[in-house]
């Protein structure tokens, strides 16, 4: 993960916007959103709901920063 992809991303939930893992590999290039929203909540204690939502079938967590 790179510095610049979790900057990215966390500037995108500050701005108000939640994000799923397909929006943040299409907007950021980031594979691997679930370890930055981990990183983002235990580094440095961003408080970030996680819902889940069933599209087609199949279940996708959404990201929502709390303020």
């Amino acid at each position: 993960m790179k510095d610049s992809q979790k900057k990215l991303i966390l500037q995108y939930l500050i701005d108000g916007n939640s994000i799923t893992g397909l929006e943040a590999l299409s907007m950021f290039g980031c594979f691997r959103l679930a370890d930055v929203i981990f990183r983002l909540k235990t580094d440095f204690g961003y408080n970030i709901k996680t819902e889940y939502v069933q599209i087609n079938g199949k279940r996708f967590g959404k990201y929502t920063l709390i303020v």
